[in-house]
């Protein structure tokens, strides 16, 4: 996968950690902002672990229903609740043997984590609405892209899940701070962006290359990803230039900034009116500009919410 491409000694050296830690039993914990890769550094902890050949199971909880998180982790048992119709096997026994991959552990409810916190330190747990404890084998990875001594602070996340999770923590660094990496990245998600679509091929003129890594890339990965992807698609010509890219990296950081200033937009509008563009260009599709945007879909919604009451 992309990312993966890597050439940043920093990284190198992370990427070493998170192989000795994934030949252990251990749980991690990985951290970073959106879009930095996280869910594919638990597939690849889980690739390289004693555990590949079991199953690798994603649980995203920022995108499951708050009151469906319980029976998604656990299952259920028929009648449990009103639409409980037949017995359910949750996601921690569909990982037994495998690797259970938490993707933003602080949105489990308390009592949820409470539940989490009683399977990691006995493999032990009951369906909801059960009687049968079930026992289970399951290695958990765990991420947030929050800082996660702040989230014990704030109460948002149990300090003891904590600390059983913490038992080796990876901080995957935002692609702004890893220059070196963004050229062959690009190059890697262009021709992946080729097969996918069965593209001819094509190349990144020099004027793209310069302007890529100009770019502070707020939705990291993800957003660079999506980026080559709708250029390669859109580009009439072999060569991608900065006409196929999109307008907030057409424009150098400077002109824009010097626009806003100029029109005097507060910072509130300012973010705005990137989102606007984003949703224009993404077609309204709320989902995919929140992965440009390197934030949860709810977030944008709130965003778009907030903005709608302030203009009314």
């Amino acid at each position: 996968m992309a990312e993966f491409v890597i050439r940043s000694p920093e990284l190198r050296e992370l990427l070493a950690l998170a192989e000795r830690a994934a030949r252990t039993e251990a749980n991690i914990l990985v951290t970073g902002e959106s879009g930095t890769g996280k869910n594919r550094l638990a597939r690849h902890i889980h690739d390289v672990s004693e555990r590949r050949s079991g199953p690798f199971i994603e649980v995203p909880c920022a995108n499951l229903p708050p009151e469906l998180l319980e029976s998604e982790l656990f299952g259920h048992q028929k009648g449990a609740f009103t639409d409980a119709h037949e017995d359910r096997r949750g996601r921690f026994e569909q990982a037994d043997g495998g690797t259970l991959f938490l993707d933003e552990i602080q949105e489990l409810a308390p009592e949820v984590q409470a539940k989490v916190l009683r399977a990691l330190d006995e493999k032990r747990f009951e369906r909801l609405g059960g009687r049968e404890t079930l026992e289970v084998d399951a290695r958990i990875v765990a991420s947030t892209r929050e800082d996660p001594d702040r989230l014990v602070a704030e109460g948002r996340l149990r300090e003891d899940l904590f600390y059983r999770l913490n038992v080796v923590r990876v901080h995957l660094p935002p692609l702004r701070d890893r220059p070196d990496d963004i050229r062959p990245l690009a190059q890697q998600c262009l021709e992946e962006a080729e097969r996918r679509h069965r593209l001819p091929g094509k190349r990144l003129s020099r004027e793209v290359l310069a302007r890529l890594g100009a770019y502070p890339w707020p939705g990291n990965v993800r957003e660079l990803v999506h980026v080559i992807e709708a250029a390669a698609i859109l580009a009439v010509a072999d060569e991608i230039g900065l006409a196929d890219l999109p307008a907030e990296l057409r424009m150098s950081s400077p002109a824009m900034l010097g626009e806003a200033a100029t029109r005097e937009m507060s910072l509130a509008e300012l973010e705005h009116a990137y989102i606007r563009e984003v949703l224009r260009r993404t077609g309204g599709n709320k989902s995919a500009a929140a992965r440009i945007l390197g934030i949860h879909r709810k977030t944008l919604h709130e965003k778009l919410r907030a903005r709608s009451s302030e203009e009314s």
